[in-house]
C-alpha cells in the first residue's frame, strides 16, 4: 500500500473515487474544497493507494491549533475522515498505520477529523471507526445532531408530525388560505440571505458561507443546493437552503424565518414542505442539522428547544463524533 499526498493533476480520480465511495459526500469533493472566497487552506490532502487502485482518501489542510501542527480533516467542510468503499480490516488497520508514519515523518503534532455519520453511509459499516478506537484515537467531542426518515410514506410521516405537534392539517391549511401563503422552489438568494443575517445575529453569529459563496456553490454543484422560499402574498417570510450530500442524504442547512411573521408556523411549514420534497427527490433521510448552543460557556450544550422542535417534526437525534490523536 502507498500513501501520498494529492496534486490537482488528480482531480478527477479522486472525485470519481467519492462518488464510488461508501462514505462520500458533497464536502469530499475537491470542487468544494476548493471553493472558499477570501479563504485559502494550505491543502495536505491523502490518498492511498494498493496496486495501484485507490483504497482511501483523507481531504485535510494543514492548520497551527495552541502552536502546534494539525493534520485538519477539512477546516473548509462539516465532514471529513477517511473516505472508502469497503476495505478488509486488515487493510483499515494499515492505512491508518501508514497515516501515522507519514503524519510523524511529515512533522505533524496530531491529527483533527469529523467523519460523516453513519446514517450517510451506502451500506452500514463500523469497521473502520472500531478499528481507529482500537489504535487510540480519541473521540473529543460529541454533537446530537437529528434526521427524518423519508422511507415510511408520506402521509405516516404527516399523521406522526401532526399528533407530535398536538395539529390538524385544516389549522396549517387555514394558516395558509387565509394569509396568502405559497411555496416557492427558487434561485433568489439575494430574498434569502438578509433573513438568514438576521436570523444568526440574533444569536450572536453570522452564516457558515457568505452570499456569494453560496451563489458560487450553486454554480459549482449544479442541482445540489435547493432553496425553498415562503411568501405571504410577495413578502418573504421564510427559507430553507437545502444541501445535497449524496444519494441518500439531504441536509437541511439553513432554516430561516422573518420573524414578524412568526404566526404563521414558518420554521414548521417550511419543514414540512421539505419532507415533500425530499421524499418526491428519492432521499431516505433529511439531516436536521446539529442542536447545541454555541455561545454556551460549554459550546456543546444541549439546546433543549431545538431538540424538542425537531423531535415534533419526526426529527430523531443521532450523534456526530470528533476524533483527534496526538502522535
Amino acid at each position: 500500500m502507498d500513501i501520498y499526498r494529492y496534486t490537482a493533476d488528480k482531480q478527477e480520480r479522486w472525485d470519481r473515487f467519492v462518488g464510488r465511495s461508501n462514505n462520500g459526500n458533497l464536502f469530499n469533493y475537491r470542487k468544494f474544497l476548493t471553493y472558499h472566497i477570501g479563504r485559502t487552506f494550505n491543502d495536505h490532502s491523502l490518498i492511498f493507494e494498493k496496486n495501484s487502485h485507490i483504497i482511501a482518501l483523507f481531504p485535510a489542510a494543514e492548520v497551527i491549533r495552541g502552536g502546534k501542527k494539525i493534520l485538519y480533516s477539512h477546516p473548509g467542510a462539516s465532514f471529513g475522515g477517511f473516505v472508502f468503499k469497503n476495505p478488509y480490516y486488515s487493510e483499515i488497520e494499515e492505512i491508518i498505520d501508514l497515516f501515522e508514519e507519514y503524519c510523524i515523518a511529515q512533522g505533524f503534532d496530531g491529527t483533527f477529523f469529523i467523519p460523516a455519520p453513519f446514517s450517510y453511509f451506502k451500506n452500514p459499516n463500523e469497521t473502520f471507526e472500531y478499528a481507529l478506537i482500537w489504535k487510540k484515537y480519541q473521540i473529543i467531542e460529541h454533537y446530537i445532531f437529528s434526521i427524518i426518515n423519508l422511507k415510511p410514506g408520506l402521509e405516516n410521516i404527516y399523521r406522526e408530525i401532526l399528533r407530535r405537534k398536538k395539529r390538524s392539517m385544516g389549522f396549517y391549511q387555514r394558516l395558509i388560505e387565509k394569509n396568502n401563503v405559497r411555496f416557492e422552489w427558487n434561485k433568489k438568494f439575494d430574498e434569502y440571505f438578509p433573513i438568514l443575517i438576521e436570523n444568526k445575529a440574533r444569536h450572536g453569529i453570522k452564516p457558515t458561507h457568505t452570499l456569494d459563496e453560496i451563489i458560487k456553490l450553486d454554480k459549482l454543484f449544479p442541482g445540489c443546493f435547493n432553496l425553498l422560499m415562503m411568501y405571504s402574498g410577495d413578502v418573504p417570510i421564510g427559507g430553507t437552503l437545502n444541501f445535497t450530500a449524496n444519494d441518500r442524504v439531504a441536509i437541511i442547512f439553513y432554516n430561516m424565518i422573518n420573524y414578524d411573521y412568526a404566526h404563521l408556523q414558518p420554521a414548521s411549514l417550511q419543514i414540512i414542505e421539505c419532507i415533500r420534497w425530499g421524499k418526491e427527490m428519492g432521499f431516505d433521510i433529511l439531516d436536521f442539522g446539529v442542536s447545541q448552543l454555541p455561545q454556551a460557556p460549554d459550546p456543546l450544550t444541549p439546546s433543549h428547544s431545538l431538540i424538542r422542535f425537531k423531535e415534533q417534526l419526526n426529527g430523531v437525534g443521532m450523534i456526530r463524533k470528533v476524533f483527534a490523536k496526538n502522535f
